[in-house]
């Protein structure tokens, strides 16, 4: 029986890619420091071995190496230095090692959807790091034939955690505001762009690429929905789920921020900046894998969590 340790694997993705290791017959160990359940409960997670461990602390390679992993899924790395201390631990003692990286790693479109070479011009550091952390990927295989991959998420939505909304910010308000039948103001025009993606998608992305092995090493992936929506077309639709025709209106950003609080003002901001929009094509390709879920499939099953449809 082959072993796969899940850094971070109780978090949104990790909830559903635990279970699809266990039912593939892998000896699963789930790593993190604290004892929290896993955002989705299933019946897998009583044959997972949890294990506490910081990755902060100096020996956490080390102890990671020491469980003897065929297979290791980091879900929660953040920076290029704190990926190559592992990877260097790892190098020669591990079938394929998976990292979770960011839509970030892009900037600004010049055409959409974009495909994963392009567009390599983060606007912030998050973005910076984890486009930093994919060059690095395909570098340790070209010149190591370290079995690296790492895969970019958009907008990650999971039964239970608040999904982006038509406003571009991680809030119910703007729902409520169209259950209610009551005017929804869109910063801009209202045609900027997000791409979310079903956790479940983002957990089979990884899934497929374990199960495609060498085909996928050194490479990175896009893990989102079909399509990108924009926040004009996404508020139209939630609407109609409460049966209603949504009543928008528009405001320059400097305006429409005052409506809102200075964090989602931001947030907003970030991802109309960003407006991403990203081909799966690769992913379908090289790892034969075509996502589940829609956009607005997994926002609806995100609200009826919350109970609000």
């Amino acid at each position: 029986m082959k072993k796969a340790v899940v850094i971070g694997g109780r978090g949104k993705v990790g909830s559903y890619l635990v279970p699809m290791l266990v039912r593939a017959g892998f000896d699963v160990d789930c790593v993190g420091r604290g004892l929290s359940e896993p955002f989705v409960k299933s019946p897998e997670w009583d044959r997972v071995h949890i294990v506490r461990f910081d990755r902060r602390e100096e020996e956490f390679p080390d102890a990671l190496v020491a469980l003897k992993p065929d297979v290791v899924v980091d879900m929660v790395c953040f920076t290029e230095k704190e990926m190559l201390r592992l990877i260097g631990a790892l190098r020669g003692r591990v079938e394929h090692y998976l990292v979770c990286g960011s839509m970030w790693m892009h900037g600004r479109s010049d055409a959409v959807p974009v495909r994963e070479d392009e567009c390599r011009d983060p606007l912030e550091e998050y973005g910076i790091e984890k486009e930093k952390m994919d060059r690095a990927i395909a570098r340790e295989y070209a010149e190591r034939s370290f079995p690296g991959t790492i895969m970019h998420p958009g907008h990650i939505v999971c039964p239970g955690d608040v999904p982006i909304n038509p406003q571009g910010c991680k809030s119910l308000d703007a729902f409520r505001t169209l259950r209610e039948g009551k005017t929804l103001y869109l910063p801009n025009f209202g045609m900027e762009t997000l791409h979310h993606v079903h956790a479940e998608d983002v957990a089979g992305v990884f899934f497929a690429a374990i199960q495609t092995g060498k085909s996928a090493y050194g490479e990175g992936f896009h893990a989102v929905s079909p399509r990108a929506v924009t926040l004009t077309g996404y508020a139209r639709e939630a609407a109609s789920w409460y049966g209603k025709e949504a009543d928008l209106a528009y405001e320059p950003y400097e305006t429409w921020k005052a409506r809102v609080s200075k964090e989602d003002a931001e947030s907003a901001l970030t991802h109309m900046l960003h407006s991403p929009s990203g081909s799966m094509e690769k992913a379908k390709r090289l790892l034969d894998f075509v996502p589940k879920h829609t956009s607005y499939e997994a926002v609806r099953e995100c609200l009826q969590s919350f109970g609000e449809l």
